[in-house]
């Protein structure tokens, strides 16, 4: 089963790379010139520093440099560069700054477009600094909505000058409030859905409103573990004994859909119920028995890579808790003993099609050991199960 396993961490990579999808697009060079490509469309959460694109479909990969452009396009998403002032404070609590104004630099930066209309919504998103600005139509200078938090007396504030902003923006706007502008919130789908209203555009959203991001899959399967008897010492005529058997278990799955890249990313938990038992009847005249029932909660990732509409593969890395539901694990001549649970790492890998799937775990099946006299070793969690998923949605 090992070599299945690093086989299976082979072929991923390769997987991965397979289910590149490039659309339609175009890219705009330092020069001005606009040339229609083909993009490979990650769905970025943060701004991309190099992207991919071919200039036809039979053609090789090529490489560019985000900050050699002045904008590119594919299919709903759109970014331009652009002279902005940005103020790069943290809003990490341990490097929050003590003083309400604003640091700003100038910067020329790659803006994603958010809404455009009269008045456009642009994002800069690297990772550690998420900031929005503005440019009224048939205007050059991009505005950078104002917002800080800050220490005061060690009370986190918020410098809100956006909403002083957006309601002189506003103010011809007579659907707009200043109640409406003093409940927005400083994220991303807020700010869109008041530039729409201004707008007066019917959506702008790039998402496919029509999915569900979270997904409850029902997972019954069969676990593969074993028992192992360690020969008692100073006895050279009896020897280790081993019985496999079979681990019971049913999952259900809670799948929650990450808002980017395509949806390849997701977290993940599937609390579940597993039972084993083994019996061992007169091995050296004893009789030992191991009783397990246990409620599994994993939490993890999942790396789904979509074959068409319908099929997709997936991988998957969790933390599991194993938590012991009774107390007479072990039992030897009817003297009961208990097990600790563990907290181990699980591997998977599936594959689903419509609403059925098949997927194999590693990490999540105990694996039992004794001494002759009864004393319980560690459970090792290094067997591995065989589930079958039904998706209700």
């Amino acid at each position: 089963m090992k070599n299945l396993f690093y086989a299976a961490l082979f072929l991923f990579p390769s997987l991965m790379y397979s289910q590149i999808n490039f659309e339609r697009g175009y890219i705009i060079n330092e020069n001005g010139e606009k040339i229609n490509v083909l993009i490979k469309n990650n769905d970025w959460n943060n701004n991309p520093n190099v992207i991919e694109y071919k200039t036809n479909e039979n053609e090789k990969v090529n490489q560019l440099q985000t900050k050699n452009l002045k904008e590119f396009s594919v299919g709903n998403v759109k970014y331009l560069k652009a002279k902005v002032m940005i103020d790069r404070s943290s809003s990490n609590l341990n490097n929050l700054s003590d003083t309400r104004e604003l640091k700003n630099n100038e910067e020329t930066l790659l803006l994603k477009s958010l809404v455009e209309g009269k008045i456009n919504l642009y994002r800069y998103n690297d990772g550690a600094v998420s900031r929005f600005f503005y440019k009224k139509e048939n205007e050059d200078t991009f505005h950078q909505l104002e917002y800080k938090e800050y220490l005061n007396s060690n009370r986190i504030e918020k410098n809100e000058t956006y909403k002083e902003q957006l309601k002189k923006e506003f103010s011809d706007n007579g659907t707009i409030t200043g109640n409406d502008i003093e409940r927005l919130v400083y994220t991303e789908n807020k700010l869109k859905k008041i530039f729409v209203l201004y707008d007066g555009l019917s959506t702008v959203d790039t998402k496919d409103n029509s999915k569900i991001n979270f997904h409850i899959y029902l997972k019954p399967g069969v676990g593969f573990s074993n028992y192992i008897i360690r020969a008692p010492e100073g006895m050279t005529n009896v020897g280790e004994y081993k019985k496999n058997g079979i681990a019971y278990r049913f999952g259900v799955e809670l799948e929650y859909v990450l808002n980017f890249n395509k949806g390849k990313w997701a977290i993940i938990s599937e609390p579940a119920f597993q039972t084993a038992n083994f019996k061992v009847n007169d091995y050296n005249r004893r009789n030992f028995e191991i009783k397990y029932s246990a409620l599994q909660i994993p939490l993890g990732f999942k790396h789904n890579m979509f074959l068409n509409q319908k099929s997709k593969i997936y991988i998957a890395g969790l933390l599991n808790f194993d938590l012991i539901l009774n107390n007479d694990v072990y039992n030897v001549d009817n003297v009961s003993i208990s097990a600790n649970g563990r907290v181990a790492p699980t591997f998977a890998a599936g594959y689903n099609y419509d609403k059925f799937g098949v997927e194999v775990k590693w990490g999540s099946v105990p694996s039992f050991s004794s001494q002759y006299y009864g004393q319980p070793e560690k459970l090792n969690m290094n067997g591995f199960n065989v589930s079958l998923s039904y998706k209700l949605f």
